[in-house]
């Protein structure tokens, strides 16, 4: 997907540049320069956001610069609804029984149960990180979903991503791991795209993962995101050999 191609989309579904600039979290400014030709070569993440907004034309929680006093309480594939006149605190979550959510910026996600073929992608990743580890003594570890991340170390975002390898022991906890894992897998799913490909992309790179992939079932790829190296950052088929930036010598075949 280049800029041509996004220029068709957005003339097609007739979304403004500042539309996008909304649904995205991307500086309207950014927007108006690149489909205007003056960058000449944006960032892939930046491109594939917009792809995103285009493709589904779904307004997500624009969590930069929103106000404190009216958080909103969102479930995915719903219509936000307003919960309270306050923002949301760690406490919130963890008063939460046998529900699986997310605090992000003030905003509780609460994530719908997974489809079965999900499920099957998660194992067999679980089953090809955790046997490389295990095979190699390596001193990283892999948990699946639900599994709780400070991403920043603090109570300020509390997130479930479906895989977490860490290789910093030192940042586990009872509670799960606080601070930026290595390598954060998510499984994307019509009903959190623009979630995993938007909101959680740009909080993982500012927070400090060195890996992010987004294993997207409707399309069988996998978006590969090396932060420590843009050069690699990658799309991937289900078909492809896919390697790891984070574990030398393991190759991610997804065969389901």
């Amino acid at each position: 997907m280049d800029i041509n191609d996004l220029r068709k989309m957005k003339i097609e579904s007739g979304v403004t540049n500042q539309e996008i600039a909304d649904m995205s979290g991307i500086p309207v400014s950014t927007v108006n320069k690149i489909f205007s030709g003056a960058t000449k070569n944006p960032r892939y993440s930046t491109l594939l956001a917009i792809e995103q907004v285009l493709a589904t034309k779904e307004r997500i929680p624009f969590t930069y610069d929103y106000i404190k006093e009216e958080p909103m309480l969102i479930r995915e594939r719903a219509v936000p609804y307003k919960y309270n006149a306050r923002a949301y605190r760690n406490e919130d979550i963890e008063k939460l029984e046998e529900v699986r959510a997310e605090l992000i910026d003030g905003y509780l996600y609460m994530l719908a149960a997974p489809s079965r073929r999900h499920q099957q992608i998660l194992t067999e990743l679980l089953l090809q990180i955790g046997g490389h580890i295990k095979k190699n003594n390596g001193k990283c570890q892999v948990y699946p979903a639900p599994f709780d991340v400070r991403i920043f170390g603090d109570n300020s975002s509390v997130v479930q991503p479906d895989l977490s390898v860490i290789c910093k022991p030192e940042m586990l906890t009872e509670k799960g791991c606080t601070g930026a894992p290595d390598w954060l897998i998510e499984i994307a799913s019509e009903s959190n795209a623009s979630h995993d490909y938007v909101t959680k992309l740009m909080k993982y790179q500012k927070a400090g993962v060195r890996e992010y992939w987004i294993v997207d079932p409707r399309q069988d790829e996998v978006y590969v995101y090396n932060f420590e190296n843009a050069e690699k950052t990658e799309k991937y088929t289900f078909d492809d050999a896919i390697p790891s930036g984070v574990l030398d010598g393991l190759v991610i075949r997804i065969d389901v």
